[in-house]
């Protein structure tokens, strides 16, 4: 599990803190990310209902040159908008790669240190079954706008595995 900061959301509260608290489950080189909105004021964690926004991601690892690597695609998301424009691509057809910095305390992607953690059964549950039943590659039948149309996103420049 891994805290993500996020702007304010909350103008009257410019005391609280506000995380994406962003939990991945791994299994045989795949995972799920989750990322949950939390507020954290006077040292108290709340959940926020809608306030900046919820994306899971579908992903895996991977490796080149002895150097480790997360790539990622959005396959479910409230309360999050992606650009539906004439111009755009299926915003869940889009994969990331970022690079994965192994230390002591955890590894890094993407800016935010994730740590060993222990979640409910419940949570388990539901993430195990994201991972099991979400296909690796986009396959069209869950798009994020249905009305749309848009094409599938062009693959990204890969030179990211190369640095």
């Amino acid at each position: 599990m891994g805290l993500e900061p996020m702007a304010s959301m909350n103008s009257l509260e410019p005391d609280a803190l506000w995380y994406h608290e962003n939990t991945i489950l791994a299994r045989n080189g795949e995972f799920i990310l989750d990322e949950l909105p939390i507020q954290i004021k006077g040292g108290e964690r709340s959940q926020s209902a809608s306030d900046g926004g919820f994306i899971t991601y579908r992903g895996r690892f991977l490796s080149k040159n002895g150097r480790f690597y997360a790539s990622r695609r959005p396959f479910m998301s409230d309360y999050v908008f992606f650009n539906t424009g004439p111009t755009a691509c299926e915003a869940y057809s889009q994969i990331d790669i970022y690079p994965i910095k192994v230390t002591a305390q955890g590894f890094w992607i993407n800016g935010v240190l994730y740590k060993p953690t222990t979640v409910t059964p419940e949570r388990l549950k539901d993430l195990e079954t994201m991972l099991r039943s979400e296909p690796l590659e986009y396959d069209g039948k869950h798009p994020y706008d249905r009305k749309a149309h848009h094409p599938k996103c062009e693959p990204n420049d890969l030179s990211v595995l190369d640095d």
